[in-house]
């Protein structure tokens, strides 16, 4: 193997190597960014769904209670579960692919029934009662999400009104329910989870583009520098030194000794070498010379 190649080996896999880690560091980079944007807007919602919540309980619900009787229960005007679900049914046709659920371990509403994954996370609030909220990526229909979840505590009188003994909740809520599910309810359960989902599809595409487009722009520089060096040692290095190799071997043979070497010029190393043979040129001419008489 020669030098030009050994020495362009060398580097190319030191530098192959460096744009390895750069592309798998920009890939954990973006990731990173990808998630911090996911949570960030997870938490938007989340704030929004919180608010919506507040301005039930402080606001609303208390005009309410004070207008219809005791017995009267319209979904859309005093359930709080219906009313977060209602508008977020109108604010996620401008965030397509994201989710909302209510998740329920005994819901009222068949459609807030907590899944596999949901029963876990709210198994988790339960078991960790300081929890305020979890995090994270799974899988739902084979894409990837991420999620976030704050635990809904039972915690007032009301909520036990309509979720505690069916047969002492409101008469119109028994009609559209009925009396299996979403009932006995006590104080300080942690039955549901506000589950927030943030579709991950098109970041995780966007993160694996960045990191293909800085690696392969990466080996198209790295291919430059490389043909960059190789054409260097050659005309630098390589081809100097086979032209004094080739004159060296002449000098030992005693042919061409009248015409100098060329190179004795330089001023690097291959200039050195060149002046030193050029040396034992004149000085094997001159021995040669003197035998000869």
């Amino acid at each position: 193997m020669g030098i030009r190649l050994k020495f362009v080996s060398v580097i190319g896999c030191l530098v192959a190597l460096a744009m390895l880690v750069l592309g798998v560091a920009s890939y954990k980079f973006s990731m990173n960014n990808a998630m911090d944007e996911a949570k960030h807007k997870g938490q938007l919602i989340a704030n929004y769904i919180v608010s919506s919540r507040k301005y039930f309980h402080d606001v609303q619900r208390p005009l309410i209670n004070e207008i219809l009787e005791e017995d009267r229960f319209y979904p859309e005007l005093m359930s709080e579960f219906v009313i977060v679900k209602e508008t977020w049914d109108l604010l996620k046709d401008d965030l397509p692919g994201y989710e909302f659920k209510q998740a329920t371990l005994n819901p009222l509403l068949p459609s807030n029934k907590a899944n596999e994954s949901e029963t876990t996370i709210i198994k988790n609030f339960q078991e960790n009662q300081d929890l305020t909220r979890l995090e994270g990526i799974l899988k739902r229909e084979g894409e990837k999400y991420f999620f976030l979840a704050k635990p809904i505590k039972v915690d007032s009188t009301q909520c036990l009104r309509c979720h505690g003994d069916p047969k002492k909740a409101p008469k119109d809520q028994v009609e559209i329910y009925g009396t299996e599910s979403g009932y006995h309810w006590k104080m300080g359960d942690i039955l549901s989870a506000d589950v927030i989902y943030i579709p991950m599809k098109q970041a995780l595409a966007s993160v694996t583009w960045s990191a293909m487009v800085i690696f392969l722009t990466g080996i198209g520089i790295l291919t430059l520098a490389l043909l960059g060096i190789w054409f260097f040692l050659n005309s630098a290095i390589v081809s100097p030194i086979l032209a004094l190799s080739k004159r060296t071997e002449e000098i030992s043979l005693g042919d061409n000794l009248e015409t100098p070497i060329e190179l004795t010029a330089n001023k690097d190393e291959i200039g050195s070498l060149a002046q030193s043979i050029d040396r034992l040129r004149i000085s094997m001419d001159k021995m040669l010379k003197r035998q000869s008489r």
